[in-house]
């Protein structure tokens, strides 16, 4: 705790960060986490304005921290993969492009229908907000157990600082090469492809039933030992040459990449 408590002290003599720990606004939070959040504040300001302005949205610095990884590590790409605004996809609603993704999809579902009658495809046809995406990152479980292990890490190593590190830099540094366990299931706010309808979630349904859908939990019941992974594949193949996948990590036997015919022909 002495050495965290120098880690403050470090961090907020950082003139270029202008870093200040608000300890009346957080006195029931132990030291390490009031300093990892503003620290994470402080990367977050120069990372992205929209990664600055989300930030204090997700719950827990845990939480925070395990985001920030995801906006670190995609660099210069982050702009191009973050999630429409709503005028976006109010734009989209309509368009040739969804009528494009829509008949990709028809031609997988009635392939997939052949070969499994009395069973249907099911696809969500909406883009997954960045509301929606914070919502789920606030409350899935893979993230919470991912969050509490980062925290605990990220502590320890700050605890190893030089005298001399900037913890800033140091925590942006560990942030970058970091690997979560376990490995979250959803992905950081702003930065599924749902976002930007470049994903597609598939679910197989017999009447109002939902036979196999996006649980991870019936991955190995239900998709692999139902033998449902293997038909949506085979029906994705025969089908299109627009998706691909499925994801393998995580683990996602329903989730296909989507490239538009547009991006597809640049």
């Amino acid at each position: 705790m002495k050495r965290l408590l120098q880690l403050v002290t470090i961090a907020v003599c950082v003139p270029t960060l202008a870093l200040a720990v608000p300890a009346a606004a957080h006195a029931d939070e132990p030291v390490a986490a009031v300093t990892l959040e503003a620290l994470a504040a402080a990367i977050a300001a120069k990372t992205d304005a929209r990664v600055d302005e989300l930030l204090p949205r997700i719950d827990g610095v845990g939480r925070r921290l395990l985001a920030l990884r995801s906006y670190i590590r995609s660099g210069g790409h982050l702009s191009e993969r973050w999630s429409w605004t709503q005028e976006r996809i109010a734009a989209y609603e309509g368009s040739i492009e969804q009528q494009e993704l829509d008949a990709e999809v028809q031609r997988v579902r009635e392939a997939f229908e052949r070969s499994n009658p009395g069973y249907e495809l099911f696809v969500n046809p909406q883009v997954r907000s960045l509301d929606l995406q914070l919502a789920n990152w606030n409350h899935n479980e893979s993230v919470a157990a991912a969050s509490v292990r980062l925290l605990q890490d990220a502590v320890a190593h700050l605890g190893k600082a030089p005298r001399d590190a900037v913890p800033a830099d140091m925590l942006e540094a560990f942030l970058g090469s970091y690997v979560p366990e376990p490995v979250p299931t959803v992905a950081a706010p702003g930065l599924s492809p749902h976002g930007q309808m470049r994903a597609i979630d598939f679910q197989v349904h017999r009447g109002a039933e939902i036979v196999a859908g996006p649980d991870t939990q019936t991955i190995g019941s239900t998709w692999e030992q139902g033998g449902w992974a293997a038909r949506l594949d085979t029906a994705v193949r025969e089908a299109s040459r627009r998706f691909v996948g499925p994801l393998v990590s995580p683990r996602e036997p329903w989730h296909y990449t989507y490239t538009p015919v547009a991006v597809a022909d640049q």
